[in-house]
């Protein structure tokens, strides 16, 4: 799964790095850029094309507070020269930043530091989303090309947790699938993700299906299993178990990776019956590895600030 420069889109003359990045940006820009209201769920707000203008007031509160975190002990004097904003005003808005408990004057120090409570900032955000931020640009176009739906997730547990989905944007989805959890073993995401991923992490999976009374997963099942698995190593991607709902559609599902650690999986579902089996690697797996391709130059370009064509994912062997 290994992505080209042209795969990818991505013009090599000039600065590697700076040319992926103008590349990454045009792509992802070009899906963020589609104005709608500011509490449509079809796409990103434009903030260009937003409904108010900016509150100054909280722009510069958070302006602030990061100021303060950063300096850790912050006086009124480098907050002063870092945003050039009059002592007065930040005087005022540190005051409200200490009422509300995110800031508290340190006398012993000599300045202004965060307390706790600027940690409850971050309870929604758990390092994840750093897989959909780069995603989501990318699956929304991908729906934009194919009309079918694309979802994003990552392992939780023994379940596959769907934490974005492109449904809103498509004429042919149907059931909502954003926040549900999926099983390991049946679905596509699922599948994708223990093919993918490291022998220690795939057996301990494993082991617990074959402990687990409800599966029936005995010598047999295990057999049958690993072999799936190896398939879709070979394949590049993974299929939803046929039986299990929704049972009118076919999703398949590939892993998102950054050399060989699996970050996430991405999925396309079509409705079976819309697209003929001859038609569903042109229609369907194409795009999708097209666009899996992109994210994992993304991904590699925000770790090292380059990519392109020494940019490969790392091979896998189809033997476990």
């Amino acid at each position: 799964m290994g992505a080209t420069a042209e795969e990818a889109g991505i013009a090599m003359g000039g600065g590697a790095a700076g040319n992926v990045s103008t590349s990454l940006q045009s792509e992802i820009g070009s899906d963020l850029g589609v104005t709608c209201r500011a509490n449509s769920r079809r796409g990103v707000t434009d903030v260009s094309h937003r409904s108010y203008p900016t509150v100054e007031s909280v722009r510069r509160a958070l302006d602030i507070l990061n100021v303060v975190n950063r300096l850790r002990i912050a006086s009124l004097n480098s907050i002063h020269e870092e945003l050039k904003l009059p002592k007065s005003t930040i005087v005022r808005l540190l005051e409200t930043l200490m009422t509300e408990n995110y800031v508290v004057r340190d006398n012993m120090c000599g300045g202004y530091r965060v307390t706790s409570r600027v940690r409850e900032l971050s309870q929604g955000y758990d390092g994840i989303p750093r897989v959909i931020e780069v995603s989501r640009p990318l699956a929304i176009s991908l729906t934009r090309r194919t009309k079918w739906p694309s979802g994003i997730g990552v392992v939780d547990g023994d379940k596959v947790s769907i934490r974005f989905w492109t449904g809103t944007i498509s004429p042919w989805a149907s059931e909502p699938v954003l926040g549900l959890k999926s099983d390991l073993q049946t679905s596509s995401m699922g599948r994708a993700y223990l093919a993918f991923c490291s022998d220690e992490e795939r057996d301990s999976h494993i082991d617990r299906f074959r402990r687990d009374p409800d599966r029936g997963f005995g010598p047999v099942e295990e057999r049958k299993f690993r072999a799936l698995l190896m398939q879709a190593r070979i394949d590049g991607y993974a299929m939803r178990e046929p039986r299990t709902w929704p049972y009118r559609r076919t999703t398949v599902a590939m892993p998102i990776r950054e050399e060989s650690v699996v970050h996430g999986m991405i999925t396309l579902s079509f409705f079976t019956t819309a697209v003929p089996e001859e038609c569903v690697h042109e229609q369907i797996i194409e795009p999708l590895r097209s666009t899996t391709r992109k994210i994992d130059d993304a991904l590699a370009f925000l770790s090292t600030g380059a990519a392109g064509l020494d940019h490969q994912v790392e091979d896998v062997d189809p033997e476990f």
